[in-house]
């Protein structure tokens, strides 16, 4: 996110009602936009059109959101911090160069993922290719534009974008589907996602492409750099795999034990995927949160801290801003625990209601809120792995991220069928107190930490010894 708390802080400032939560707002766009527009559009699609008309349309945006987010969220964090070092060492004519190259890793390993669907499930509907096709295409290299976009500090844009994106998508498929049906309210679906994604790469060229400079560049540079940034943060790249694929490994479990096809190729199991993507929405305002505190009274502290390290101040010194961070770390992680169980409770409360009006059945009341009670797990083990990431200790949220997929594996494999979404629930309850031990293990001591890893490299210099040799006249 870098940059946003400078924007967030401008606003806050301000000091009034409409400008927090614009700042709010704001916050939610920036840190999960492509999120929000899919799960709050397919609610809204699922309420207001018969679902026995839209088979393959469901299907597809759901097939879309999850795999768009594992071929590219879980690398997105090494993105990420590469992005931030080109940024540090002012290698700006990089930038540019990183984000074509994370474009062309988004499109290769889409066209990957669609041909091996496609062969392997033996779809030869020209109209089902080119939909599905679009929509997974788009929403992946809109997921790679968000990370780039936060570099450039202008975040109007990504409010704008997914506001009138999403309006566009709702707006296009209910006209789209009066006129022709199903197909053509994909089609109207998946004008959103071209308005995003063209919006998007205007900002992005304007303020990240060099001209004539980047034009020179050689294939490598231009392409390859997203591999490199891949392989200097590999602890990051292995975590975002394992969290996402632990927050979906019970919808695959879910998937071959139901077998439901709607559409050819597209297996499913609308009463326990339609109840896992509402239970996500329980955890936007927690997501908003924490980016909004961590981005502006944390991000000060923290920088405060290593800023004293950095010009050498004096022990007592660094001691009252690691006091002043402790404060902020402690007050900002209440705050976000206590707002999470809030919203999970009121979603539990509220799921006999939700269940009714979307037509779930007993099963899918269960899915729902276990899915709620995991989803608020993922969104806090989603807290305490950005609070390791900010301190340099990826290997915590692998392994935890490794934990949660082998839990939920695992018990997914022998409760689906009775008890569905209680291992993607227990994987990240376990996940949060190991990954917080783990964090706090190393924080406690973090003055001594950051030493031994910072230790200067001195070198080696003659020292000159000094014998007392008492002279015989003294003896």
């Amino acid at each position: 996110m870098a940059g946003i708390g400078f924007e967030l802080n401008k606003f806050l400032k301000r000091n009034s009602f409409f400008s927090d939560i614009f700042s709010f707002f704001y916050s939610a766009n920036v840190s999960a936009g492509p999120w929000i527009m899919s799960s709050t559009t397919l609610v809204i699609i699922q309420l207001l059109l018969p679902q026995s008309q839209i088979p393959f349309f469901i299907s597809g945006v759901i097939y879309t959101f999850i795999f768009s987010t594992i071929l590219f969220g879980s690398v997105s964090t090494s993105i990420t911090r590469y992005l931030a070092d080109l940024i540090y060492k002012k290698e700006f004519r990089k930038i540019y160069s990183l984000y074509t190259s994370s474009i062309f890793y988004a499109i290769l390993s889409s066209g990957i993922f669609l041909t091996s669907f496609f062969i392997l499930n033996k779809i030869t509907d020209w109209r089902q290719i080119l939909l599905f096709s679009y929509s997974l295409m788009v929403l992946t290299i809109i997921w790679v534009q968000v990370i780039f976009i936060t570099a450039i500090m202008i975040f109007l844009p990504v409010v704008l974008s997914f506001l009138f994106g999403s309006l566009i998508s709702l707006l296009s498929t209910f006209y789209f589907f009066k006129i022709g049906g199903e197909y053509l309210a994909y089609l109207g679906y998946n004008l959103g996602f071209m308005f995003i994604m063209s919006f998007l790469q205007l900002f992005i060229r304007r303020y990240l492409y060099i001209g004539e400079e980047q034009s020179t560049q050689s294939f490598k540079d231009k392409y390859l750099l997203f591999f490199d940034a891949v392989k200097a943060y590999k602890p990051q790249a292995i975590s975002g795999f394992f969290s996402y694929m632990a927050a979906w490994v019970d919808d695959f479990i879910a998937w071959a034990y139901f077998k439901y096809s709607v559409s050819r190729g597209f297996i499913f199991a609308p009463q326990y995927d339609i109840p896992m993507f509402i239970s996500y929405l329980f955890i936007i305002p927690t997501l908003t949160l924490f980016v909004l505190n961590l981005e502006t009274v944390f991000y000060t502290k923290y920088r405060g801290f290593y800023r004293a390290i950095e010009e050498n101040r004096t022990l007592n010194y660094i001691r009252i801003s690691k006091d002043s961070l402790d404060t902020s770390v402690y007050s900002t992680t209440r705050l976000i625990f206590s707002v999470q169980f809030a919203f999970a409770l009121s979603g539990i409360i509220l799921s006999k209601y939700l269940a009714d009006v979307l037509s779930l059945s007993n099963y899918g009341l269960m899915a729902l809120r276990f899915g709620i009670v995991g989803a608020a797990a993922n969104g806090l083990f989603l807290y305490t792995s950005l609070l390791s990431h900010y301190f340099d200790l990826p290997k915590i949220p692998m392994h935890a991220s490794i934990m949660a997929f082998s839990i939920n594996f695992i018990i997914s494999l022998f409760t689906i069928s009775r008890f569905p979404g209680i291992g993607f629930a227990i994987g990240f309850l376990v996940a949060i107190p190991y990954s917080m031990l783990k964090f706090r293990k190393v924080y406690s001591e973090l003055l001594r930490f950051e030493f031994l890893r910072n230790a200067p490299k001195m070198t080696p210099r003659k020292v000159i010894i000094h014998e007392n040799i008492q002279s015989d006249s003294y003896r």
